[in-house]
């Protein structure tokens, strides 16, 4: 992957370590491999920006996998034949950053992404070795937060 100039200049004069730092990238795109895809295109800048940091990344194609729908943590045990889930949730308890990639079709998230809410939903009762919950996203600029006087270098809570 080629940073632009911008980009490079960036990670040059770089102040953070992340080589204590796992984090999972879950490309939601519709298509399988080995179809391009312009998510995974987007998603590569900050893989690339996050291994030359000194993170260990892994990119899971989820279209890729087979995915049961539904909420609970094991689909198998709900009458589905095969559920790639239960190896996918291990990963995300053991990383440090999970990243949901999604294309947007008319506005709104990919079927895939969704599946993917719904499975990370299902393990939301869920708690790592660091006493993090699975399943529940972190917000960090919220409105409820700003009111309390907290700031999180953005001008405005409703800039996301």
């Amino acid at each position: 992957m080629v940073l632009n100039l911008m980009q490079e200049r960036l990670w040059e004069e770089r102040r953070s370590d992340f080589t204590d730092l796992k984090a999972l990238f879950m490309n939601c795109t519709l298509k399988r491999s080995p179809e391009v895809s312009h998510t995974q295109g987007l998603a590569d800048r900050s893989v690339e920006t996050m291994r030359r940091q000194g993170g260990a990344v892994e990119v899971i194609r989820a279209v890729d996998c087979d995915i049961a729908t539904g909420v609970w943590p094991e689909m198998t045990e709900h009458e589905w034949d095969r559920d790639d889930w239960p190896s996918i949730a291990e990963k995300v308890m053991a990383s440090d950053i999970v990243v949901q990639c999604t294309p947007i079709w008319l506005g709104e998230k990919s079927s895939v992404c969704t599946r993917i809410i719904e499975r990370l939903y299902g393990n939301s009762h869920l708690v790592n070795d660091q006493g993090q919950r699975s399943g529940l996203p972190a917000h960090g600029n919220q409105r409820s937060e700003w009111d309390t006087g907290r700031r999180f270098d953005f001008p405005d809570p409703d800039y996301r």
